[in-house]
């Protein structure tokens, strides 16, 4: 016989109080996937997805879709999230209707209200902010054809990520398939008012020359050649 699955309880969960802060931002993703819903019976949105999906970082109690699903039970996570009871079928669905790429906007503007954690006196008079950027390779599910990288048994992901670095927080991140050239990624997502931080794998002169055309700057390890 297998054992009884345990039950979460409200008292085990942590983390609820920063959600007031977020429901403000997070009402303009409400409607997101509803042009189809024409019948308006859908019950749970992109918005209270979005806070499930927190809560569940939040809590290394919850370890599966099932866990969320009953944490959603609970009338404190629904009162404090402003969440709905989930079924375990609107939960599977959601990352399939809900458009991610809406998250961004609020991304950065969570970002742009963080403050260094500490800045050291030869950082203090930069001429941008200090950037670094790589791309890191992701293992992908078998069944993610698109991510086949080299043969049938390589599949991965690479997630090409923005760190701001004294701050301490990572302010954006691609994803793209495994092979996808980190140049042309960065190049896409140039900003003004950044010192992009590089290793030699960036080291092509027309990047280099995009970066201080949107004026910014650059630190880059260049090739032993």
């Amino acid at each position: 016989m297998s054992a009884k699955r345990h039950k979460i309880q409200a008292q085990e969960l942590q983390g609820l109080k920063y959600f007031k802060a977020l429901s403000g931002m997070l009402e303009t993703l409400h409607e997101v996937g509803c042009e189809r819903d024409r019948a308006g019976n859908r019950l749970l949105h992109m918005d209270q997805y979005v806070c499930l999906l927190l809560l569940y970082m939040f809590n290394p109690i919850c370890t599966s879709l099932r866990s969320l699903q009953q944490a959603s039970e609970l009338k404190k996570v629904q009162k404090k999230l402003g969440v709905p009871r989930a079924s375990l079928g609107s939960l599977s669905e959601a990352a399939t209707v809900f458009d991610s790429q809406r998250m961004l906007e609020i991304i950065s503007e969570l970002g742009k209200q963080l403050q260094p954690i500490a800045t050291p006196d030869k950082l203090q008079d930069l001429p941008g902010i200090l950037t670094a950027v790589d791309g890191t390779l992701l293992q992908a599910l078998p069944r993610i054809t698109w991510a086949l990288w080299k043969d049938d048994r390589h599949r991965a992901l690479k997630n090409h990520v923005h760190f701001e670095v004294l701050k301490g927080v990572p302010v954006q991140a691609t994803i793209t398939e495994a092979n996808a050239g980190e140049t042309a990624v960065l190049e896409a997502h140039l900003q003004a008012g950044r010192i992009y931080v590089v290793d030699r794998g960036y080291a092509k002169y027309r990047l280099l020359q995009q970066i201080l055309s949107h004026d910014s700057s650059f630190v880059c390890r260049r090739h032993d050649n």
